[in-house]
């Protein structure tokens, strides 16, 4: 009740005074420290807070698992999970299940979250099948929905848990720690971030390539709906030394119907106005445009503040 009352003030503080910076603080949940999503937060907080006078806070936690109960609960306004954990937090399904969250929103698609298995460069482990026998980060306390798209990983080369020596990990970038210290063989996390690039020049590390045959997709399609299989470039980005097929998941900014239609407006459309800000400070965004800002085909419902500024902006296509 507490952020629901204050989203109500914060809206009719901006109706009377659209210039006037916001009454109270926006809050930015995110994952930890060294990920995408961090960092992603903090950008924000600096372009957006700046452009419309809002104090916001980023407070990393771990991942949507976290997040979302929190969100809902309002202790915080916006988030960026990828589309596949949104949806099931939304359904009450997989990490969720029995726990559906009827009351998120999407505020506007991003960029496309690339997420792969790490493995140290000296470790010897060249495929996904050169698993079986080694320590692999599991469960995932803070961030189960990694933990989900490891296992869909494995899977999609017919490699699971019962074939490896499962090692319980807190968090994404715990676990990559872990990885540099050389208490696991492999584990998983995204592409583009400053805990591969610290991986990468401490130890030497390289993502492993997924097997991307038909039933790969098949299994991936089943096990995180919403996620496809790329291809990445050898040298593009630290942790890829070779052509490298991982999975694709958009990452959305999550918020939920506490926060009122006009603070989710402005929010939407300075973000929208700074795209080629938020891409100099994050290379991730160089993929973001307008239209795809707004793409209405979600599993998730669009919040009305953004819907507001999509249909203004004229690529409101549902």
């Amino acid at each position: 009740m507490r952020r629901v009352a204050f989203a109500a003030a914060l809206s009719a503080a901006i109706s009377t005074a659209a210039g006037t910076a916001f009454a109270a603080p926006v809050t930015i949940a995110t994952n930890p420290q060294g990920s995408i999503a961090y960092v992603t937060g903090s950008v924000m907080a600096e372009i957006v807070g700046k452009d419309l006078g809002i104090p916001m806070t980023v407070v990393p936690l771990g991942g949507p698992t976290a997040q979302i109960p929190a969100m809902a609960d309002g202790e915080y306004d916006f988030a960026f999970p990828n589309v596949t954990a949104a949806a099931e937090a939304y359904e009450g399904v997989g990490p969720f299940k029995g726990r559906p969250f009827p009351q998120l929103r999407i505020a506007a698609t991003i960029y496309p979250l690339q997420m792969g298995i790490l493995v140290r460069d000296d470790s010897g482990i060249k495929t996904v099948a050169d698993l079986a026998g080694k320590r692999v980060a599991s469960e995932f306390s803070t961030q189960q929905n990694l933990a989900s798209f490891l296992t869909a990983m494995m899977a999609m080369s017919g490699v699971g848990f019962d074939k490896v020596t499962p090692v319980p990990v807190q968090n994404g970038a715990a676990s990559v720690d872990s990885l540099i210290d050389g208490q696991l063989d492999a584990t998983i996390f995204s592409l583009g971030s400053a805990a591969i690039s610290k991986a990468d020049a401490t130890v030497g590390v390289h993502f492993l390539s997924l097997a991307d045959d038909d039933v790969a997709k098949t299994t991936l399609s089943k096990q995180r709906p919403g996620s496809t299989i790329i291809p990445v470039a050898a040298g593009s980005m630290p942790g890829i030394k070779a052509a490298t097929s991982v999975v694709n998941s958009p990452i959305v900014i999550l918020t939920t119907t506490n926060v009122s239609d006009d603070v989710v407006y402005r929010v939407v459309k300075s973000v929208a106005a700074h795209l080629p800000q938020f891409t100099e400070a994050q290379s991730q965004f160089s993929e973001v445009s307008l239209e795809s800002m707004g793409q209405s085909a979600s599993p998730i419902p669009f919040h009305d503040g953004a819907i507001r500024f999509f249909k203004e902006a004229g690529v409101w296509t549902k």
